[in-house]
């Protein structure tokens, strides 16, 4: 769809962690991360930075990988370190959004998303043991999470799905796991469950805490970034959405099982760009549900602890910050 492609690195295994999860982080470029009664500020990469190398070395010139966000587990939250990553220490992105129209995307005013079934195996947790988790049982919750944001009433972009083709659709799982990364078909791709060396490569012991993760990818030209409608913030060229499979995931918001509508539904948000907000803590030493409060609680939050899956107002206002002129 967007680019052109070459091949990269290796590293696959398994392994399944059982706890309840907390939580999102951001890997990007560049930035100090925030102290941790800050509001959250993106820290560079070098993990992200490689891979953005990486892409450049392929051959692709027009699409730059921008930042990531990333959802921990309550073990893997820590207030002090952002969760947002940038991979270009020299560009210094805060922020980067859809253009509206952009021709470069087809110069369409809706979002398009498609599910990337050949990675829908997640992995989930019953009483008689570890079962795979198949693509038609999570495929609908992902349908789910991308039609709760475009029920938000406020003139907001249609959601349109796209069907798989088969063919080779997202780029970082290539970069990571050895291969000449994709071409995208849609805005938004879900790239299914991968395994926890895929996590590692993004931060270090991200494979035991990352639960899901978001990749931003903006339109570059000679000058660097594009902002072609001027509105100060980098052009975003299409999103991939990775998830954990060294998690045990349900669809019945069940323990031990991680929701994954819940998790789906916040690494959408990040889809449609909106950012990690409210205060996160812990009010003793300790990662057990009780120990963790939010001020405000809201899909957006940081860290995940039990499902969640309903807007509240804070998701819905800053959904319509970035969309209320939509048409």
């Amino acid at each position: 769809m967007r680019f052109s492609k070459a091949p990269v690195t290796l590293l696959v295994l398994i392994a399944l962690s059982m706890f309840v999860v907390v939580g999102p982080p951001t890997i990007s470029t560049h930035a100090q991360p925030p102290k941790a009664d800050q509001a959250e500020a993106p820290r560079y990469s070098p993990e992200l930075d490689q891979l953005r190398q990486q892409l450049a070395a392929s051959g692709v010139v027009d699409v730059e990988l921008a930042q990531a966000e990333y959802f921990t587990t309550a073990a893997g939250y820590q207030a002090a370190t952002s969760q947002t990553i940038i991979a270009n220490n020299r560009t210094h992105l805060l922020n980067s959004q859809f253009v509206e129209n952009d021709p470069r995307r087809g110069g369409q005013s809706y979002i398009t998303y498609v599910v990337d079934q050949s990675d829908g195996g997640a992995l989930s947790i019953t009483p008689s043991g570890v079962v795979v988790l198949p693509n038609s049982a999570t495929e609908p919750a992902v349908d789910q999470s991308m039609a709760t944001w475009g029920a938000v009433n406020c003139n907001g972009p249609g959601v349109v799905k796209g069907g798989d083709s088969g063919g080779n659709i997202d780029v970082i799982d290539n970069l990571v796991l050895g291969g000449a990364p994709g071409s995208p078909t849609a805005d938004i791709t879900h790239g299914g469950w991968l395994n926890p060396p895929f996590f590692n490569a993004i931060a270090p012991g991200g494979g035991s805490n990352i639960l899901g993760v978001t990749f931003t990818f903006i339109f570059v030209g000679p000058g660097g970034p594009t902002d072609i409608d001027n509105n100060g913030l980098a052009d975003v060229a299409f999103r991939e959405i990775y998830y954990n499979r060294g998690f045990g995931w349900g669809t019945n918001g069940l323990a031990p099982n991680v929701d994954v509508q819940s998790v789906a539904t916040h690494e959408a948000g990040h889809a449609f760009g909106l950012a990690h907000f409210g205060k996160v803590f812990l009010t003793k030493k300790g990662t057990t549900i009780s120990d963790i409060k939010y001020a405000p609680r809201a899909m957006m939050n940081a860290v995940y602890i039990s499902p969640f899956r309903e807007l509240t107002g804070t998701d819905n206002g800053s959904f319509c910050q970035i969309w209320a002129n939509s048409h």
